[in-house]
Formats: C-alpha cells, sequence, structure tokens
C-alpha cells in the first residue's frame, strides 16, 4: 500500500471512529427524526441544529437544546440542498447546505489539518463562496451525528460541485 492510500485509509478509519464515538456522546439529546442528515449542539450545549430526510423535503431547526419550539424551522424540498465532501491527506470535511431563499445554512463536520474533530454551522446571505457570511457557530464535536453520505442522492440530494 503506497503511503498516500495509507494516509487516506488512516483519515477514513479515524472519521468513522469519531462518528461511532460521536453517535453515542448524542444519544442523550440527539436527532428526533426519522432520518438525520446531521444533529450538533453549540459548544456550551444550549442550543442545536438538526438536519432531518422527510423525502421529498428537507427539514432544518436550530433552538434550545431539547424543546420541540425552535427559533428557526424550515421545510425545504430536497432540491434546495446539497452535500458535499473534500477528504485529502490532511482534512476530511462533510458539508451539507440548505437554501432557503437567498440565506443558506451550512453544517460542517470532520477533522482539522491537525486530526481534531471540529463542527460548524455558518449562515450565508446568498452563495457561501460569494456571499455575505452572517454568523458562524462553533458546534462541539462531540454531539455530532453525521450522516452526510453519498446515499443522500436516493433522497433527491444533490451533491455540490465541491469546495
Amino acid at each position: 500500500m503506497t503511503d498516500q492510500l495509507k494516509s487516506i485509509a488512516s483519515v477514513l478509519l479515524l472519521s468513522t471512529g469519531l462518528l461511532l464515538s460521536s453517535m453515542n456522546a448524542a444519544q442523550a439529546e440527539g436527532p428526533r427524526c426519522a432520518k438525520p442528515v446531521f444533529y450538533a449542539q453549540t459548544l456550551n450545549h444550549k442550543k442545536e441544529v438538526e438536519i432531518c430526510i422527510d423525502t421529498p423535503y428537507v427539514s432544518y431547526s436550530f433552538g434550545k437544546t431539547g424543546t420541540t419550539n425552535k427559533e428557526m424551522d424550515i421545510t425545504v424540498p430536497a432540491a434546495s440542498t446539497t452535500y458535499a465532501y473534500q477528504i485529502n491527506q490532511v482534512i476530511s470535511i462533510q458539508e451539507f447546505t440548505v437554501r432557503n431563499g437567498e440565506t443558506r445554512y451550512q453544517v460542517s463536520a470532520g477533522s482539522n489539518d491537525e486530526g481534531e474533530p471540529v463542527a460548524s454551522l455558518y449562515v450565508f446571505k446568498g452563495a457561501p463562496d460569494t456571499g455575505k457570511l452572517l454568523a458562524e457557530i462553533k458546534l462541539d464535536p462531540h454531539t455530532v451525528v453525521n450522516n452526510i453520505s453519498h446515499a443522500l442522492a436516493d433522497d433527491e440530494v444533490a451533491q455540490a460541485d465541491g469546495f
């Protein structure tokens, strides 16, 4: 096995391990929908973000942890969402974006160039690469439930061209 393949294999194993440990950590609160795409709590655990599939729709909610009425609770057609991956020898990041008019809600989770877990929520007016960043909220990577995968294509979610 080449060094590059070994590095990729290590990143994938680390990502899988992080996902499994994160899923266990998040079970106390965790997602409350039948088909979660993403769930995480803010660093102080006072708020949570949850994205769920209910084909042909995707729901996005953000608000106080454990409450049913959230500050933001929207449902959009699956065609208004995308997912993306970036995996190389240095980092591994998965992203999911929900588009609601001009506003885009983007969650990301993975590992940084030091191999440490990271997770964030970004809110943009316009496209993430050209629009205005309205908010960046750091999420506790130990509460992340990340089901962002190619299987989302089965639920009419398009893969973004890349990032």
